[in-house]
């Protein structure tokens, strides 16, 4: 037989940091310890299936297994086809090069060799000197001649060392698989003892189960009936009122007209009767899925006690087994391993923690290799939770592991694919588990209770507010809105706050499916797309108030209570402005009110390792139920009132209103990486990319002196230098705020990191772009950028800046690159521009209206209306302009008294003449102002040449139509 020896461990390094989870390190260090180069070599990346030879996709993969991989549906025992798992499969210990899988039973076993006296070392051995039955080795002889075996002995120096090692790396923390032999033992015989609570725990909940659904089934059968009854007395009551017309008219043209009413009528009841049954049972299926969630809810509480309980009597019988056998419960060898299965001996009342989140874990990627065991479990199926519980803590040291374990299965669970038959709720399917999450009658907090419970955490259920999904800045909390329930769980003494359902679910409306298959695909899963937050898991007490509210005051876990009205006032924050370290410069409630000038500002101060790469944007609206969807303001965006700028590690938004009203204001964040700048390929284009939410404010203006004037009709986004940094990486120079204050002209510079095409635009409200690029010049050479402006006349003025790489292809779209806000005080030689501000219709004298002298100098003639003044009910209309030579024409569209209607006018030049299609979905009077100039004479400014004053009623007059309708009839 051959003989065992036993492995030597190597000695650990003691200056190695301690690491939270340790599974997969020795395969780590195996990797490391081959170079790079010749790893490549002799272990290749495989993209082919070892079974079928095919080539494998990442979303079919299975493996590395034995350095290849397989298909899921090839991953198979090699002799007899049987599909293996990650848990299940075993390699061939005898032929190392052969790839394949197999079962436990088909699996080659090594063969023991015939060893006999004529094997040649054991009869060199007897050959040797004092060799014989009754002699022993020389090694090994006192000089008394009698046997003694002292610790340098080989069979005792090997174990002796071992345990030596085992001890020294004890200490840095082991995995289960470490524990000591009777610790191992009778943790199999609790997870035995856990498997019979459960199927006692089971039976309750299949019992809770059932009745829910006879009660669902005979809830709907009564609203069924109710809703019979009523449809046979309306359409008895509908026939016998047709049986009283017919009586009344008899002939056949009557009856005919009358059948066809009727059906129709019938008809129409049947569909009004269906729909009051769907909502009937909708609103009953609402209240008993409320109900049943409180019933599941008590019920896993007591499950849950009654497992903590089964796991400290378990813990009892093994302190009671050290004691008994003489063995100290505070050695150094079972130190660690007891503290895997202890539970605390009285759980301590709510009270704020002793340190921060940060103190627990720096970041995330500690728990890297646990999170990919935990993915590894969520893609197989239990049938019990104790065996689910048991895959994802087995190689759980801490309490944190644990809870981190759990934390993460639930999370990246994907419900969207579970898919269960109210017929099967009684069978015992391994995804029979989350039946409850399913059907509502689960939640994933209940969830999260449960499965600590059985890893020996303790966890409490809160009950509470939350600032959820329809909840704006400044509304007001009743006790029956808003509620929400979270979690707390135990660690190392102290609670931490876990809200499950929201580090797990994100709503992302996917509106434009590639193809129809997604569509279809979409319509039958949940219209929710599952995205982790870590935020959410184990929140810092401060930062978790600002979104929950626990309604008994010290499971806020803080050191001052906050009231529901000191909730409400909180600003709105979200999980992205806590992600990146954000603060608020002061004190910030979630309503501010605007000085008597409609302003007011938002100052966020952002971390210096994140300034560089984070990207904030904004929407405003009004918040007042009529206007909610309304983003303008007589024709201006209202994000055009709002000045966006980031300097010095501030995120700067300030707000000036252009009307008394209430307005959200929602600020978004998010951090780019390399495929949002400029890289090595010219051509490549920015990748775009998702903002989410981080803060939101109601903003309230009760007075307005004065008028506001929107900013310029730049590109949405910041002002200032920073955007071009961080996505082209040019600096400024001479500017690095977005306020420049002209004095004449302007002259702006970059410094470059590379060869740039660039493009400048100049922007003024009320003006023509192209009158203004005459204006604007731009320079860039030796990897230097000056901008020169010289403003025509004083005023605001708006620079945009656009670049792309210059080695790019010519159809290479510009990116817009950053823009300046120019506040002109003083032009030394102004020059005229195009009257761009045109009086409002009602003020406008009637010499005005109509031709201009310049109309007929510059031979244009009216075709479609020859009336300066256009009453029309319809939404489009159109107006045609003769030429009698090609001219560049332009024009203004204003609603009275000054809302600038520009993007309603379409306007196409047909070489001899132009068409304007205009488009009115607003009762009033509107100026259309057309002006126009020689093409030849590009240096010119455009000239006014013809005013029309169009009137638009909805409906027109119903006299007028009637009118209009009898004359067509006679004419017939």
């Amino acid at each position: 037989m051959a003989a065992e020896v036993q492995p030597q461990l190597p000695e650990p390094d003691e200056q190695q940091p301690q690491r939270l989870y340790r599974p997969s390190q020795q395969k780590a260090n195996d990797d490391a310890s081959i170079p790079r180069s010749l790893k490549n070599l002799f272990i290749p990346d495989n993209t082919r299936c070892q079974r079928c030879g095919e080539r494998v996709y990442q979303v079919e993969k299975l493996g590395p297994v034995n350095e290849v991989i397989f298909h899921r549906q090839c991953f198979k025992c090699y002799t007899c086809n049987k599909h293996l798992t990650l848990r299940t499969y075993f390699t061939n210990p005898v032929e190392l090069r052969d790839k394949h899988v197999y079962c436990r039973v088909h699996c080659p076993k090594y063969t023991g060799a015939g060893l006999d006296s004529e094997a040649l070392g054991i009869k060199a051995a007897m050959a040797s000197k004092g060799a014989g039955m009754n002699k022993y080795n020389d090694q090994v002889r006192l000089a008394s001649g009698t046997p003694h075996f002292g610790a340098d002995a080989l069979h005792i120096n090997h174990p002796v060392a071992a345990q030596y090692q085992y001890q020294r790396k004890y200490k840095q923390g082991l995995d289960k698989h470490h524990f000591p032999p009777f610790l191992v033992i009778t943790q199999e015989k609790i997870y035995q003892a856990q498997v019979e609570l459960e199927q006692q725990h089971k039976a309750e909940e299949d019992r809770l189960m059932n009745e829910y659904q006879l009660t669902k089934q005979q809830e709907t059968e009564k609203i069924k009936k109710e809703v019979d009854q009523e449809w046979e007395v309306r359409l008895k009551e509908l026939t016998a009122q047709f049986d009283q017309d017919l009586t009344k008219r008899g002939t056949k043209r009557d009856l005919k007209a009358m059948t066809v009413r009727y059906e129709q009528e019938k008809e129409e009841l049947k569909k009004n009767m269906t729909v009051r049954f769907k909502q009937k049972k909708d609103a009953a299926t609402v209240k008993l899925k409320q109900k049943a969630q409180e019933d599941t809810s008590q019920l896993v509480q007591k499950h849950s006690a009654q497992m903590l309980v089964l796991l400290k009597t378990k813990q009892e019988e093994i302190k009671n087994e050290l004691q008994s056998n003489g063995q100290s419960e505070e050695s150094d060898s079972l130190e660690t391993a007891l503290a895997a299965i202890t539970l605390p001996t009285e759980l301590p009342d709510p009270h704020p923690p002793k340190c921060r989140k940060r103190d627990l874990y720096t970041d995330p990627s500690v728990f890297k290799e646990l999170d990919e065991d935990v993915f590894k479990v969520a893609e197989d199926e239990q049938s019990t939770f104790t065996d689910l519980v048991r895959q994802l803590t087995e190689h759980c040291i801490s309490d944190l592991e644990k809870a981190r374990a759990i934390f993460r299965w639930i999370t990246v669970k994907d419900l969207n694919v579970l898919e269960f038959s109210e017929d099967d709720i009684n069978q015992d399917t391994p995804m029979g588990l989350l039946r409850g999450i399913k059907f509502g009658t689960e939640t994933y907090h209940t969830l999260f209770m449960r499965l600590c419970s059985y890893a020996g955490l303790a966890c409490v259920e809160i009950k509470g507010h939350s600032k959820s999904v329809g909840y704006e800045p400044g509304m007001k909390i009743r006790e029956d809105t808003f509620q929400n329930t979270w979690n707390a769980v135990l660690i190392d003494g102290d609670w931490w706050p876990v809200q499950c359902n929201w580090g797990a679910r994100h709503l992302v409306l996917n509106k434009d499916p590639k193809d129809k298959d997604q569509e279809i695909k979409t319509k039958k899963q949940d219209k929710i797309r599952y995205q982790y937050d870590e935020h959410y898991f184990l929140t810092d007490p401060d930062e978790f108030i600002q979104e929950f509210w626990a309604q008994e005051p010290e499971w806020q876990l803080l050191e001052k209570d906050v009231t529901l009205e000191e909730f409400e006032a909180m600003p709105f924050v979200r999980s992205v402005f806590f992600h990146y370290g954000l603060e608020f410069e002061q004190m910030m409630k979630a309503v501010l009110v605007t000085d008597n000038k409609g302003g007011t500002e938002v100052k966020i101060r952002v971390p210096e390792e994140y300034a560089k790469d984070l990207v904030f944007h904004y929407q405003i609206r009004f918040a007042d139920r009529e206007r909610r969807h309304e983003t303008e303001f007589r024709g201006a965006k209202l994000e055009r009132f709002v000045f966006h700028s980031l300097v010095d590690y501030y995120a700067l938004f300030s707000v000036h209103v252009p009307t008394a009203a209430a307005y959200f204001l929602e600020i978004f964040a998010n951090k780019i990486d390399e495929s949002n700048k400029i890289g090595n390929d010219p051509n490549a284009t920015m990748m775009p990319f998702r903002l989410k939410c981080a803060c939101k404010f109601k903003i309230v203006c009760d007075e307005l002196v004065g008028k506001m004037h929107p900013l310029p009709n730049c590109a949405s986004g910041e002002w200032g230098p920073s955007k071009g940094h961080r996505h082209f990486g040019i600096t400024a120079i001479t500017h690095s705020t977005g306020v420049v204050n002209v004095d004449n002209e302007a002259e702006i510079r970059f410094q470059l990191p590379r060869t740039l095409h660039f493009l400048c635009k100049l922007r003024m409200n009320g003006v023509e772009d192209h009158l203004l690029e005459r204006y604007v010049s731009h320079t860039a050479h030796d990897g230097l950028l000056t901008i020169r402006v010289t403003p025509p006349q004083p005023g605001q003025y708006g620079l945009d800046i656009y670049a792309r790489p210059e080695d790019a292809v010519d159809n290479h779209t510009l990116a817009h690159a950053c823009k300046y806000l120019l506040n002109v005080t003083q032009v030394i030689n102004p020059s005229t521009l195009t009257i761009s501000k045109v009086e409002p219709s009602s003020k406008m004298p009637k010499d005005k209206w109509g031709a201009a002298p310049a109309f007929n100098e510059l031979g244009l003639r009216l075709i479609s209306h020859p009336e300066p003044t256009i009453d029309t009910s319809e939404h489009q209309t159109v107006i045609e302009i003769g030429l009698s030579e090609p001219l560049k024409m332009s024009y203004h569209f204003l609603r009275q008294p000054d809302e600038d209607c520009k993007e309603k006018v379409t306007m196409r030049d047909k070489g001899d003449r132009v068409r304007f299609s205009v488009s009115t979905n607003k009762p009033g009077s509107y100026l259309l102002a057309i002006y126009a100039r020689k093409k030849k004479n590009a240096d010119s400014n455009m000239i006014n040449v013809y005013n029309y004053l169009l009137r638009y009623t909805p409906g027109g007059n119903d006299k007028e139509n009637s009118l209009k309708k009898k004359s067509k009839f006679f004419k017939k």
